[in-house]
């Protein structure tokens, strides 16, 4: 027998995906047309009951992180920050406050500052599993309850009924470990958790340099110990690259800009890394080469429509507003130069990470200094 061409096999995460998608949608036509033919729609009503269900979405993204945030409670865990969209809620220096934040992939994150590292670890599988568990508990009581109302009523029986599938779908997707455009899941990282102590004191060094960000913490004044793995584990696994580019981040707040870029190299070279830490790198490497006289290197990058989508929906972040900036005056576009320099100028003056905001600006200085040095 002749072998023909070897096909790629999708990717289980993929399959899986797609699978609760389609049971997804499979439930919310069998709902649709069970309540069609029980409730005499207007066209008011039917909108009515649409902005319900969306806002059923909305309420399973906040009970997802809300069970993150039980969960982290209840195994010694402090309060750091809750977001849900791109608004979230911090705790600096005792008071809550308001900040924007967006991260692609992800409707909404609760982070939280960990228990102390001991010998054997730190509590970690409860913290990541009580999100899904949050949601699959409430699909099972709305699903419970648009049962005992299904006769008496189809309209309240509807709603719980989507509100179930979507508790389900969020449940399923965050439960069952696997990684979603390489981002590791809530299942994904309890699973490794338990296996690997490199990749348990990744999830802790994470938690813990965030919270010393959200106060304010400028990553060289963190313990330089928070950014090593034990047995110097490398960047295998999206859970231990995104401590490797913790450590990226900590030589750009200490000026070291030549062995940050060296770093940046290699971990896009060599690292499992999550799309969102992949684009930001690449933009960063452009960055660099821009820095070093390639005066076409960021336009080139973002020719790439992932990484120009990822750019757009980052705007706000000051690090993408900078590379944004220099790219647009590197090319002689006078009107955008402005535009994205206003940009850069409100992303530094409301990003929620002060410590961050600092090093950016120091960044900015060199680019300038450097560039007009090589001019």
């Amino acid at each position: 027998m002749k072998e023909g061409k070897k096909r790629n096999k999708p990717a289980a995460s993929g399959v899986i995906t797609l699978a609760c998608a389609l049971a997804l949608g499979a439930g919310a036509g069998w709902l649709g047309a069970w309540a069609a033919d029980r409730i005499d729609f207007s066209p008011l009503l039917l909108a009515g009951t649409l902005v319900l269900a969306a806002a059923g979405m909305m309420g399973q993204i906040i009970l997802h992180e809300a069970g993150h945030l039980l969960g982290g409670l209840a195994t010694g865990y402090a309060f750091v920050s809750f977001r849900v969209g791109s608004w979230m809620l911090l705790k600096r220096d005792g008071r809550l406050h308001l900040g924007r934040y967006t991260l692609p992939g992800t409707g909404g994150q609760c982070l939280m500052a960990p228990p102390p590292w001991k010998e054997d670890g730190f509590p970690a599988l409860l913290y990541n599993l009580s999100g899904p568990l949050a949601n699959l508990l409430a699909a099972a009581g709305c699903g419970a309850a648009a049962w005992l109302c299904r006769e008496k009523a189809p309209l309240a029986a509807l709603l719980l009924g989507v509100w179930a599938l979507v508790g389900a779908y969020l449940g399923l997707l965050n439960g069952i470990p696997m990684k979603i455009q390489g981002m590791p899941n809530d299942g994904y990282n309890a699973l490794r958790l338990r296996r690997d102590k490199a990749s348990l004191r990744a999830v802790w060094a994470q938690l813990a340099i965030n919270m010393a960000q959200t106060q304010g913490l400028r990553l060289g004044e963190v313990p330089e110990d928070w950014f090593s793995l034990p047995g110097d584990a490398g960047p295998t696994d999206p859970l231990k690259s995104a401590v490797w580019v913790c450590r990226y981040s900590r030589l750009l707040d200490q000026g070291r800009y030549r062995e940050a870029a060296a770093l940046c190299d290699t971990l896009l070279k060599t690292g499992d890394l999550v799309l969102a830490h992949r684009c930001a790198l690449q933009l960063d490497q452009a960055f660099f080469r821009l820095a070093d006289g390639e005066k076409d290197a960021v336009a080139k990058a973002l020719q790439d429509r992932t990484l120009k989508a990822f750019a757009r929906q980052m705007k706000n972040n000051p690090g993408v507003a900078l590379v944004r900036w220099a790219g647009a005056e590197a090319q002689g576009d006078a009107a955008q130069a402005r535009k994205e320099r206003r940009a850069l100028e409100t992303a530094l003056a409301s990003w929620p990470y002060p410590g961050e905001n600092e090093a950016v600006r120091q960044q900015w200085e060199w680019y300038e200094e450097k560039r007009s040095r090589v001019s």
